[in-house]
């Protein structure tokens, strides 16, 4: 008898985790804004991926004119990338920074490491989660070719950022 209520417990709890999660997800999808941003493919499919698409943006590297952090960037330093309206309602990058924007759009990303390129400038290599989506079966000639150019719509909400849509340009 102990062993049922045990196992009851345990079960009613493990439910109300998965409804948490699912609601948790849920309430993003609808609270989050959207914007949109240009990308380019830079891998048509990732073969050990799947259906993954990898894709490239004009803010994956920067030099330093687009930092504006207070202290010079760092290895592994947390930063968000914060964009401005451009033409056609497509936002573009504006800037850089280590500290959080309060009324901006902006994805949280980090630093990957920094480099002097071939005129000695300073280059920033900059990680973020919008690199690749996922392809779905029946569209994979459409996004199969490298160096596509597209419209990606972004969710954001708060830290989190996330890829919505992915339109062929």
């Amino acid at each position: 008898m102990q062993n049922k209520k045990k196992l009851l417990l345990l079960s009613i709890i493990q439910f109300i985790l998965l409804l948490a999660l699912l609601g948790n997800i849920m309430y993003f999808k609808q609270s989050a804004d959207t914007f949109k941003i240009k990308s380019q493919s830079m891998d048509p499919v990732e073969p050990l991926l799947g259906h993954y698409a990898a894709l490239s943006y004009d803010f994956d590297s920067i030099t330093m004119k687009d930092w504006k952090g207070k202290a010079k960037p760092k290895e592994g330093e947390k930063v968000y990338i914060i964009f401005k309206k451009g033409q056609n309602d497509l936002y573009q990058l504006d800037y850089v920074t280590n500290h959080r924007p309060n009324h901006s759009k902006y994805i949280k990303a980090t630093i990957q490491y920094t480099y002097y390129d071939e005129a000695e400038k300073e280059e920033i290599r900059i990680n973020h989660n919008l690199s690749r989506f996922y392809i779905p079966e029946g569209q994979m000639d459409k996004y199969n070719q490298g160096g596509t150019k597209y419209i990606v719509t972004i969710q954001h909400k708060g830290d989190r950022s996330v890829v919505k849509a992915v339109e062929v340009q």
